[in-house]
């Protein structure tokens, strides 16, 4: 005689949403049972005339049925499954979809069990059916495609008294493992039941089953579920130190999902960690320009900074530099568009952007940090680089240039400045 069991404990898939409708099916669930066990003859009807008899009753008992349970043992297992399928699912679905798919899979394990027993198959002639088993049942094969990268943490027990075993404990499998096998167990269970299938409905549980894998196949919940599990392996890879595997990883995940701009530059950052420069600088710069065309001065900055420690800004264009110059000086933050204008002339000193910015490092020397030194400098600069007319005139007409050149100190005459864009 050998006997094997085992059971879900976790998912290893976050959320970002507490589970209100599965707590709330635990609920109604958990009442329905009180109120079938210890107070029957509470309320307008019995609740044996809430179980779904094929051929019987009323057509509405196919779904009562979902939410009564036999004993305390049939609940606990059904409440057990829809605490570890149903949280992440609902965060993905949301409520309203999960509680539609919950009471479509539900009924239509029922509805499959009320098959069975018209067909007296499994020694279940004539019997009716109650419990949630069939409806997660079908919620375990719905996240068998819509989080088919997830893995499951099982607890199992082991027990053959004739050859002397009794072990018991518990592993992480992939949840394409969990649910085939839970399927294997079912199947051979139905096979072979005598008595046994007087207790269980492997009718709603394989009918469950199908509706689910139908329902999430069938609504397109598979791609989604791709690059959920592509998204898993390349933060996976990361915290195991797998850089390149991570690069890979986020690189699939892009193919499926090229909008997503914070997985774009989570790849820039591990392309960096590996010594692929040029994709990563051409990453912060599209990004860059992305939100700069969506008017997110913030969000852009962020970018900027990102790309100046990784040293990524030699492939922004002069115009890139200086709109991340100008957003810096709107913001107040003076010495940040200093040095983005210092960046600026020294990466482009004879373009026109280049030229521009080393006018506006002389007025915020002069007029915001005060740093003379570093005025006279660059106004020393100026004299050399700048060609005549345009800045070069307005240098001459407002710090009178090369008067400042020869005393060292610039001196303003008039109240104007170059301004920004």
């Amino acid at each position: 005689m050998y006997f094997f069991y085992f059971f879900p404990l976790g998912l290893d898939r976050p959320r970002r949403r507490p589970p209100v409708l599965t707590a709330l099916l635990a609920g109604v669930m958990l009442v329905a049972f009180l109120w079938l066990r210890y107070a029957p003859y509470l309320g307008p009807t019995h609740p044996w005339n809430l179980v779904f008899f094929p051929g019987y009753g009323a057509p509405w008992t196919v779904v009562t049925a979902l939410f009564l349970h036999a004993s305390w043992f049939h609940l606990a297992g059904n409440l057990l499954y829809l605490g570890v399928f149903g949280p992440p699912l609902e965060d993905r679905l949301g409520s309203v979809r999960m509680l539609v798919y919950f009471l479509i899979i539900g009924v239509g394990g029922n509805l499959v069990h009320g098959a069975v027993a018209s067909a007296g198959l499994f020694g279940q002639a004539g019997l009716g059916v109650l419990g949630a088993s069939g409806a997660l049942a079908g919620l375990l094969s719905f996240s068998l495609v819509r989080l088919y990268g997830a893995r499951v943490t099982v607890g199992w027990w082991v027990f053959a008294p004739l050859a002397g075993q009794n072990r018991a404990g518990r592993t992480h499998v992939p949840i394409a493992v969990a649910a085939l096998l839970w399927l294997a167990l079912q199947v051979v269970q139905a096979a072979t039941a005598t008595e046994t299938g007087a207790t269980t409905s492997f009718g709603a549980h394989l009918g469950g089953f199908a509706m689910g894998l139908f329902l999430a196949l069938a609504l397109g919940h598979l791609a989604p579920a791709r690059m959920e599990a592509a998204r898993a392996r390349a933060e996976g890879y990361f915290k195991g130190g797998e850089l390149h595997a991570a690069v890979g990883a986020w690189s699939e995940y892009l193919e499926l999902c090229p909008a997503d701009e914070e997985a774009r530059l989570a790849r820039a950052h591990l392309q960096i960690g590996t010594g692929q420069w040029t994709p990563a600088a051409e990453t912060f710069r599209d990004v860059f320009r992305s939100r700069v065309g969506d008017g997110q001065a913030d969000a852009a900055l962020q970018v900027y900074r990102e790309a100046d420690r990784a040293g990524g800004l030699r492939l922004f264009a002069p115009e890139d530099l200086a709109r991340a110059a100008y957003y810096f000086e709107k913001q107040g933050n003076h010495a940040a568009a200093l040095d983005a204008y210092r960046n600026l002339y020294f990466t482009h000193p004879d373009h026109p952007e280049g030229h521009r910015a080393l006018v506006r490092v002389i007025v915020l020397h002069h007029g915001r940090v005060r740093h003379r030194g570093e005025a006279r400098r660059f106004l020393e600069e100026a004299q050399r680089r700048l060609p005549p007319g345009g800045w070069r005139d307005f240098l001459e007409r407002e710090f009178r240039l090369s008067e400042s050149v020869g005393d060292g100190v610039p001196v303003p005459t008039g109240p104007g400045s170059p301004g920004g864009r």
